[in-house]
């Protein structure tokens, strides 16, 4: 069975649009993986995250609250607001999860901006 040159062509034409527009695809893939992976090392190197809080105290009424987390590489925090600036700035993964698990599990402090009401937690010289 001989197929006409027209189609012949045809048939060549599609698979070179086929081969191109999944290459593209993969190209484009790759850049955005690699421009993320190089953005996200450049933050983690700029923002030192500190230690895990050595000293907290949780009301027992706030031992149920949750928090949003950043998880990330250089992220320390946690936000009481899902909307908080520094929050949407994250590069990562969201979470939510209690506040006791936030400082215990995950070594996070609280927001500056959402959280700032939360600086008795870790003030060991609150008179409680």
């Amino acid at each position: 069975m001989t197929l006409s040159p027209l189609k012949k062509l045809r048939g060549i034409l599609l698979l070179a649009v086929a081969c191109g527009a999944f290459s593209c695809q993969q190209t484009d893939e790759s850049a955005a993986m690699a421009v993320g992976a190089s953005t996200n090392q450049t933050v983690a190197a700029t923002t030192p995250t500190r230690p895990a809080p050595d000293f907290y105290i949780i009301p027992p009424e706030m031992a149920q609250d949750h928090v949003w987390l950043c998880i990330d590489n250089a992220s320390d925090l946690f936000h009481e607001q899902h909307d908080c600036p520094l929050l949407v700035q994250c590069k990562g993964t969201f979470r939510s999860v209690k506040l006791v698990r936030a400082i215990e599990d995950f070594g996070r402090y609280n927001c500056p901006e959402c959280s700032q009401h939360l600086d008795h937690i870790f003030d060991e010289d609150m008179v409680r």
